[in-house]
């Protein structure tokens, strides 16, 4: 994984939709340590590939990808609303990573 430090964040909401959950994040930024929120969007597909078994709650799911992605860009270039499958296209390794990270 990258060489950022993990930020603190706290899973403030869940809603779950036709195409999978929306999640409202708060992140500890890197810089000055300020609080700031981010929408992340689990879309079924995401969820289905990182929960091999789909036991796995989905707030455990959105956990897992948002440290990944703090651990690889650190917390201050996280975006303020992205889809969880960027992670995936951005990084080739996310795939085999992410679910190593699931609180169970």
């Amino acid at each position: 994984m990258g060489s950022h430090a993990v930020a603190d964040f706290e899973i403030l909401s869940e809603r779950e939709n036709s195409s999978g959950w929306w999640f409202e994040a708060q992140l500890i930024c890197d810089e000055g340590g300020g609080l700031r929120r981010v929408t992340l969007l689990l879309a079924w597909a995401d969820y289905n590939l990182w929960s091999v078994d789909g036991a796995d709650r989905p707030t455990a799911v959105a956990e897992a990808a948002l440290s990944y992605l703090i651990s690889e860009v650190g917390a201050d270039a996280i975006p303020d609303r992205f889809d969880a499958s960027i992670i995936r296209r951005r990084f080739p390794d996310a795939d085999r990573e992410i679910p190593k990270l699931i609180r169970r």
